[in-house]
């Protein structure tokens, strides 16, 4: 998980809530924006996943409520907020992982946020590819899935054998685009004492 600044809501998003006051993201007259919400966090997490940091693009993402739509114990009123919105995969390579795995569980009191400016400092990534840090978000989320973590794994192997110079021309922490596990990357980086990416 890397943290994600927030940009200013969309002014399409914010005209359409001026014109449809009571609408939720389920309501008929949102559908037709689903696609273009999409689009636009996308573009704003510089296509990887807000949880797991796996490459993704708008056929292989859906939005994703930070606050679930329909939490078990209340009806959430911020099915539209922007500042709850992200994009999350539809799980890793097939598991259910991120999103789909989260479903409407949620406990804001336990779980890390990547909204959080300090939600990097959470967690830990070894050679294995294991992740740790907060146990409620790392089950919630499933992000020692076995799949996400031969991703990390191999991320991990290829970093250790480069040299600080290298690994910052291939993982690039700028530009539209973000390198697919840039969170292990920047954890590896601040862990071997090199500058902050």
């Amino acid at each position: 998980m890397i943290y994600i600044d927030k940009q200013e809501e969309p002014g399409w998003l914010a005209e359409f809530k001026k014109k449809h006051p009571k609408a939720t993201y389920d309501s008929k007259e949102f559908k037709p924006y689903i696609s273009r919400l999409n689009e636009d966090l996308v573009k704003e997490q510089k296509y990887i996943c807000a949880y797991c940091c796996c490459e993704i693009n708008t056929e292989t993402s859906h939005n994703e409520h930070i606050e679930p739509r329909h939490p078990k114990t209340y009806a959430s009123k911020r099915s539209l907020d922007y500042s709850n919105l992200v994009a999350s995969c539809y799980g890793f390579q097939g598991a259910k992982t991120c999103g789909p795995q989260k479903e409407n569980y949620y406990d804001e009191k336990q779980f890390i946020s990547p909204l959080n400016p300090a939600c990097e400092d959470k967690f830990s990534y070894f050679p294995n590819g294991v992740i740790d840090g907060d146990d409620y978000t790392i089950k919630l989320l499933n992000l020692n899935s076995y799949r996400l973590k031969r991703a990390r794994e191999a991320i991990y192997t290829t970093i250790q054998k480069l040299d600080e110079e290298t690994i910052r021309l291939i993982y690039q922490d700028d530009g539209d685009k973000l390198s697919p596990f840039i969170n292990v990357v920047k954890w590896y980086i601040r862990k071997s004492r090199f500058c902050e990416i």
